[in-house]
């Protein structure tokens, strides 16, 4: 199972942009979540994208600072930077909400 909830704060105004998904554009905001850590004054800083209507929401009522929580599961991807491999890890959003 690969689930993930987490409650936070945006670090920036979400970026909004469009991507192309079997021959349709769609949609997509990517922002970065402010995770606290419990026991901790510490955070986390999480990658998180949403598509369609997921993004518009997004766009339409959060902004920097905003606090939400969302749903979705973990995605990694590798890519090289400067002859290093690299591991992305991002959020796939499926739900999100005011918190």
């Amino acid at each position: 199972m690969n689930t993930v909830n987490l409650i936070g704060r945006l670090t920036k105004d979400p970026d909004i942009s469009f991507i192309n998904i079997n021959g349709e554009s769609k949609k997509i905001a990517k922002y970065v979540l402010a995770v606290d850590r419990m026991g901790s004054k510490e955070a986390d800083f999480i990658l998180c994208s949403v598509i369609d209507k997921g993004a518009e929401w997004i766009e339409n009522n959060i902004k920097k600072a905003s606090r939400i929580g969302i749903v979705g599961s973990i995605h990694t991807s590798t890519y090289e930077k400067n002859g290093v491999s690299v591991i992305k890890t991002e959020i796939k959003v499926k739900e999100q909400y005011f918190a």
